[in-house]
């Protein structure tokens, strides 16, 4: 697999959403907001741009009790982390 061409926006958005996060977790944009590790207003579009190159995915919580949906966030995927690992030194949170 090619390595991605990632922004350094990006590239401090992956890391953070893979550092002490299980691999079955999502994380929410508003987390990312909080964490202040980009500009608020770039969150978004970045988190996107980051699931079209396929470093993370659109996941879904629901609701044990009823199955309705809880909400929603986005889990970094297999290629994701594996590009995290590889950069984690690089980046500055």
């Amino acid at each position: 697999m090619t390595t991605p061409n990632l922004t350094d926006r990006e590239r401090r958005v992956l890391v953070y959403m893979s550092e002490d996060v299980p691999s079955d977790y999502a994380v929410y944009m508003r987390a990312i907001c909080a964490a202040e590790v980009i500009e608020t207003g770039n969150v978004r579009r970045v988190v996107r741009s980051l699931a079209r190159k396929g470093m993370v995915k659109l996941s879904t919580a629901f609701n044990p009790a009823d199955w309705s949906i809880a909400g929603s966030g986005y889990a970094v995927t297999d290629a994701g982390r594996a590009e995290a690992e590889r950069i984690r030194a690089e980046v500055t949170l």
